[in-house]
């Protein structure tokens, strides 16, 4: 019986630990995906989509380079 019990207890630890392993990655993985998202906005002239920080915004109106403006 000492041999089982010991197989089963290793068994147990070694599940937590894979357990608990995937959800630190799928946690991880899911923190990244919001991060990087970025709300996308049209350019006014030629309505090239680019991310909203990289835009440029002038008298209301989106722009995605200064050859647009």
């Amino acid at each position: 019986m000492g041999m089982i019990k010991l197989i089963i207890i290793v068994l147990v630890i070694w599940l937590s630990f894979s357990l608990l392993k995937k959800f630190r990655k799928t946690a991880a993985v899911k923190k990244s995906k919001n991060q990087t998202s970025a709300k996308m906005l049209a350019c006014s002239v030629c309505k090239t989509h680019i991310p909203e920080n990289e835009a440029i915004i002038q008298n209301g109106k989106i722009y995605c380079s200064k050859a647009c403006l």
